[in-house]
């Protein structure tokens, strides 16, 4: 959570450069008014002391209204939808620096807001389309420490004090998204659903990294997918599901494929087998058909015969220096590795 912060305040930051950065040529009409009511020139404006209200009207139908004090923005600054008067983000600051901002729908209807305290301390309040609190959220040093999170009747459903508890994301609509389990402001597990509510996803995570088993889910509450991580990285047998059947095993080893990767028809009758090592396959490659077998030959990812299979595994045991060997047989022409 604290990496998906920083990336929507970094999102948020990037939308307003953009927005304040256009040029003339992005600028339809331009409306410069003093704090004390009258209409000044661009000139005037630019050169002097910023103070009052510049309405800019942009290429894309976006009209921008920036409040300044003193040369610093100071009040509200807001951005329309294109083509309408209805705001779309509304930004407010005090004396150059941002305190909160305001984001609605196009029926002017707010749905988020984010309140920037002293003390690196936000507070984020998400609403639903009929204006019920879905979240209030506070975190302090992109750390999120207490929260509420509400049922779209408006019933408390899940709170986080002190950094621990059960985070909730439900959408505008009250579709449940996920369900999280934070602990000390970290993110330990996640529960993910489907629009009717059914789980769709179970798993673990380790400093924000999924770490521990995975499962997901069918509609039908079918297991599709079984799996394990070891911090980020898959880490032990992936086995996938069709039909209540298995459809595939997959052997990982820190992140790379690592043993026979079997896959299966429906029947359950074995279709392949692959074997790989270290990411690479390496050896046989059997595709099992009704009435016959078809095999390949792999050595370190390289398709070879199985006589130059049999001979670079030979030749392997003898070599020294393995990495001088190993690009060799990469760098091998390929009709070279097939020939008997």
């Amino acid at each position: 959570m604290k990496s998906l912060k920083r990336l929507s305040i970094f999102a948020i930051l990037l939308t307003f450069l953009s927005c304040q950065s256009d040029d003339n040529s992005n600028v339809v009409s331009q409306k410069f008014v003093h704090k004390y009511g009258f209409d000044m020139s661009e000139n005037d404006w630019e050169s002097g002391l910023k103070e009052g209200v510049s309405t800019t009207v942009l290429e894309n139908g976006v009209t921008v209204t920036n409040t300044y004090n003193n040369n610093l923005l100071h009040g509200s600054t807001s951005y329309t939808f294109a083509n309408s008067s209805i705001i779309e983000k509304n930004y407010v600051y005090d004396n150059g620096t941002l305190i909160r901002l305001t984001s609605q729908d196009k029926s002017g209807m707010p749905f988020k807001e984010e309140v920037y305290e002293p003390n690196n301390r936000t507070i984020i309040t998400l609403w639903d389309k009929g204006g019920v609190p879905i979240s209030i959220e506070q975190y302090e040093d992109n750390v999120l420490i207490n929260a509420k999170y509400y049922k779209p009747d408006n019933e408390l459903e899940a709170s986080i004090e002190n950094g621990t508890g059960v985070r909730i994301k439900r959408d505008r609509v009250g579709e449940m998204h996920y369900k999280d389990s934070v602990k000390k402001g970290k993110l330990k597990a996640r529960t993910t659903y489907h629009p009717d509510g059914q789980v769709k996803s179970t798993m673990s995570f380790n400093n924000y990294l999924l770490h521990g088993e995975q499962i997901n889910y069918s509609e039908s509450g079918d297991q599709l997918m079984t799996m394990r991580w070891d911090m980020g990285k898959p880490d032990g047998m992936k086995t996938t599901y069709k039909k209540s059947h298995i459809s595939s095993e997959i052997p990982y080893l820190k992140g790379l494929k690592h043993g026979i990767e079997r896959h299966y028809h429906e029947n359950g009758r074995l279709a392949k087998e692959i074997h790989f090592e270290n990411g690479k396959k390496h050896g046989s490659h059997r595709t099992y058909n009704d009435n016959d077998t078809n095999i390949q030959w792999f050595y370190k990812g390289k398709e070879v015969s199985l006589k130059k299979f049999e001979e670079f595994s030979f030749r392997e045991k003898l070599v020294a220096d393995k990495t001088t060997y190993f690009d060799m047989i990469e760098k091998m022409d390929d009709k070279k590795a097939l020939q008997e």
